[in-house]
């Protein structure tokens, strides 16, 4: 009986302190400033808290006041949805441009105008009313299209073509606008498009804006050139985001490891859900299609998480790179990126960006600082109240608060691997490891007694 309660009172006490946790008890800790304002008070967590959470719905993060007290706090707003489609335009052709080494304009009628390609004008025509199929044989081409986008009112921050692109070979594009067809405006445009061949292959169609452009009253021009058999019938815009998307906290993942010559895995120290991933390389003249995979734990198969490609093209000004790849916010432990399409990793300066949601919390805070900031602990309940608890008990807007600043950082390290776990096989971890090896001292030690019983049982008659 004396044993039971003292075992009942060691569990509860276990159980107590596992419920309230103290700073210490975290991994990663910041103080904050607050700049003597009191009552509500908001924080946003850094990528480097986001980081060390171990638990996707965020609930090892606390705060704490200066003598190591939990502080009440509340998520400020509630995890932002997946990105939303943005809104589309209408459809506008594409009217080809041609030009005519000597002879009459390609069609009667044809509006001539002056273009500048490759650092020199060039004289070129343009049908605005008929279908290009009425263009005359002598008349060339050119790697050009032009759409009339003037009845377009609402800034656009991207452009859908609808095109046919050769396999396998990304096309870079530039795009200008202009007023009168005599004056053009350059537009910084991101990405390539690329049709991979193949089943879940890569593809991109879109090309995004560095900032929202209008193309009311202008006209709009897109060039391409260095591959062959590139058609544009027409383009779509994307209109511009009623508001600006959210700066996305990143954290570069360490060095991987190679899985052959193909595959890179990062063994990942958090839980958060990620939003988004960054894959870029500083090797020049590289283009790899890759999947993008992640696991939970070692023994589960690994689950495709999206299809792109990374690539660094092109020099100077028309240098270009993969743009960052939009994730639905799973929660993996593990990464990895295979390359496709008989591509290969090995020997590629390849570096892994995660991205975030970005999060805030809104605390109390009084006269009992400095404040702290906790992340990262296992098996923690969550703390966190409901923002309606907090907002309640203001006239203040959740966004007009003021903003604590971190001031200091104090992070534990990353817990070492054993000197052991480099014998393990590929895909099991030193817990699975653990687990199989008490299991398998079990089974000796009870093959040691059946074993022993064999021995007794099998001795000379009379012996006892």
């Amino acid at each position: 009986m004396k044993g039971s309660a003292l075992f009942a009172g060691a569990f509860c006490a276990a159980a107590l302190a596992a419920a309230d946790p103290g700073p210490g008890d975290f991994a990663w800790r910041a103080t904050l400033d607050t700049s003597g304002h009191t009552g509500l008070v908001r924080v946003a967590v850094p990528a480097e808290a986001l980081g060390r959470l171990q638990s996707p719905e965020l609930a090892d993060l606390r705060v704490f006041d200066g003598q190591g007290q939990p502080v009440a706090f509340a998520f400020s707003a509630p995890a932002l949805p997946p990105a939303a489609a943005r809104a589309q335009t209408q459809l506008f052709a594409a009217l080809p441009l041609y030009a005519v080494d000597g002879g009459p304009p390609p069609l009667p009628g044809a509006l001539q105008m002056r273009i500048e390609r490759k650092g020199a004008q060039q004289s070129v025509w343009v049908d605005l009313a008929r279908p290009p199929s009425e263009a005359q044989s002598a008349a060339r081409r050119l790697d050009a299209a032009l759409f009339d986008t003037r009845a377009q009112k609402e800034p656009v921050s991207a452009l859908v073509l609808r095109a046919h692109l050769p396999a396998n070979t990304p096309v870079h594009f530039t795009a200008q606008t202009s007023p009168d067809l005599a004056r053009w405006t350059p537009l910084a445009v991101q990405g390539r498009l690329f049709r991979f061949e193949g089943a879940g292959a890569p593809a991109n169609d879109r090309l995004e804006l560095a900032a929202p452009v209008s193309l009311q009253d202008r006209y709009l021009r897109l060039d391409w050139s260095g591959q062959a058999g590139v058609v544009v019938d027409a383009v779509t815009g994307l209109l511009a985001a009623s508001r600006p998307e959210p700066v996305l906290p990143a954290l570069t993942l360490g060095a991987p490891v190679a899985d052959g010559a193909a595959a890179l895995e990062w063994s990942l120290d958090f839980a958060t859900p990620l939003r988004g991933l960054q894959l870029a390389t500083t090797q020049p003249a590289t283009l790899v299609p890759v999947r993008v995979l992640g696991r939970k734990q070692p023994s589960d198969p690994w689950r495709l998480l999206a299809d792109t490609v990374v690539y660094r093209i092109g020099a100077g000004a028309d240098e270009s790179s993969n743009p960052p790849l939009e994730l639905a916010q799973p929660s993996v432990r593990w990464l990895r990126i295979e390359a496709t399409h008989g591509t290969r990793l090995q020997g590629l300066p390849l570096t892994a960006q995660v991205r975030f949601e970005p999060r805030e919390l809104v605390f109390v805070a009084g006269a009992a600082g400095p404040y702290r900031l906790a992340a990262g602990r296992t098996a923690t309940p969550p703390g966190a109240l409901p923002l309606a608890t907090l907002s309640a008990t203001t006239s203040t807007r959740m966004a007009d608060l003021p903003l604590a600043r971190i001031v200091a950082v104090e992070s534990a390290p990353a817990a070492e691997a054993s000197w052991w776990t480099g014998w393990l096989p590929r895909g099991v971890d030193g817990k699975t490891a653990g687990l199989w090896l008490v299991l398998g001292a079990g089974v000796l030690l009870l093959g040691g007694v059946a074993w022993s019983l064999l021995r007794q049982l099998a001795g000379p008659p009379g012996q006892d």
